[in-house]
């Protein structure tokens, strides 16, 4: 056996998000590679949390394989630290399908657009610079540096603070990128449920996710982590993305915006249009708004078909949806918006060589049936 390109995609996303659950990587990753792995003894399922996990072995294999890897550190098995690591997996994975880099091992990496820095592969070596904030990853989006948080029922409360003296401190070091934050989650529902949650303590220095987003003043999107969100991340990439897809969108119906009105993206049928894919909620806030003070009764909404329910729940009333074509998309990308799909071809090493599998042994004598 042959170790495929699939394969090691598979062994270093457990390397980098250390917990991974099945129905993350369903229909990524087929479940016969899947099992031939795990029958090799390089990856097992953690029984507890019925997370994939890689193995001392599969750990062996990319240190001895790939010239960079994140650290071997173990992962830990506490029910805190492994439910943020399934967390921290389903946020890479979508990047992964939205074809952004995310196998990088320092900040450096994210000088190249496309990109995603997760800080928790940095933990626990050394000085961590990233103290207890709850940054989930950086990425470089077209010309904005993104801190990634994670929110959901039960999330916590943070300190914006830290946080935003955290993101400021890396971020000092790509001073012509665009700051911005996104808010990834199961789906846009839930998230814009937690977001609207009322804070009965605002003066703590702990606050609410809902609270930090009313007080946030930079760019705040929303991402849910699915292949709706992983299409938005891959739009994200582009710059100029709102110019580039409104025209493809409106075509010969296109008329530029208000000069004064930077809220919206073009007039359409003689009323607002704005762009809404990116799940700006401040930025669709202010067009909402810029549209009543100037007597219009609805904006013309223009976003991914999937985000259609989320955004016409918070707007309803104020908008009029319209659901992105595919073509417009393509139009946008230059390419089609089909999600990243594993390599199925052989990998090689940096040096060219294939590395090899031994023959796999039935299930039990080489881990093939292994949980903890």
């Amino acid at each position: 056996m042959i170790f495929s390109q699939a394969d090691f995609d598979l062994l270093r996303l457990l390397r980098w998000g250390r917990h991974i659950l099945p129905e993350s990587v369903d229909g990524l990753f087929p479940e016969r590679d899947i099992q031939n792995l795990v029958a090799l003894g390089l990856m097992k399922l953690h029984k507890r949390s019925g997370s994939y996990v890689l193995t001392a072995k599969g750990n062996q294999l990319l240190n001895a394989t790939l010239s960079t890897v994140a650290p071997d550190t173990p992962p830990s098995y506490r029910p805190g630290e492994t439910l943020r690591r399934i967390r921290l997996s389903k946020l890479a994975v979508t990047a992964y399908r939205a074809h952004i880099q995310v196998f990088t091992t320092g900040l450096e990496d994210l000088s190249d657009s496309s990109t995603l820095f997760l800080p928790a592969i940095a933990r626990g070596k050394g000085h961590n610079p990233w103290g207890n904030t709850r940054i989930a990853a950086l990425a470089h989006l077209g010309g904005q540096l993104c801190a990634m948080h994670y929110v959901c029922p039960g999330i916590g409360r943070i300190s914006l603070a830290d946080e935003l003296a955290a993101f400021n401190n890396h971020a000092a070091r790509f001073p012509g990128l665009r700051r911005a934050f996104i808010l990834a989650g199961d789906t846009y529902g839930a998230l814009m449920s937690e977001l609207a949650e009322d804070d009965p303590e605002p003066a703590r220095k702990l606050i609410t996710y809902g609270a930090a987003f009313r007080a946030l003043t930079l760019p705040v999107h929303l991402l849910s982590c699915d292949d709706i969100g992983a299409i938005q991340l891959q739009i994200m990439s582009v710059p100029d993305y709102r110019t580039r897809l409104t025209r493809a969108a409106l075509r010969t119906h296109y008329r530029p915006p208000p000069e004064d009105v930077t809220a919206w993206d073009a007039v359409y049928g003689g009323g607002p249009f704005v762009l809404a894919v990116d799940m700006d909620l401040h930025r669709l806030d202010a067009a909402i708004r810029a549209a009543t003070a100037q007597n219009c009764p609805q904006v013309a909404m223009a976003a991914l078909k999937g985000q259609g329910e989320a955004l016409l729940g918070r707007y309803r009333g104020m908008v009029r949806f319209y659901a992105l074509t595919d073509a417009a998309v393509a139009e946008a990308l230059g390419r089609s918006a089909a999600l990243h799909m594993p390599a199925r071809t052989q990998f090689l090493t940096a040096k060219g060589d294939v590395v090899d599998a031994p023959p796999i042994q039935t299930a039990g004598k080489a881990g093939g049936s292994s949980v903890q």
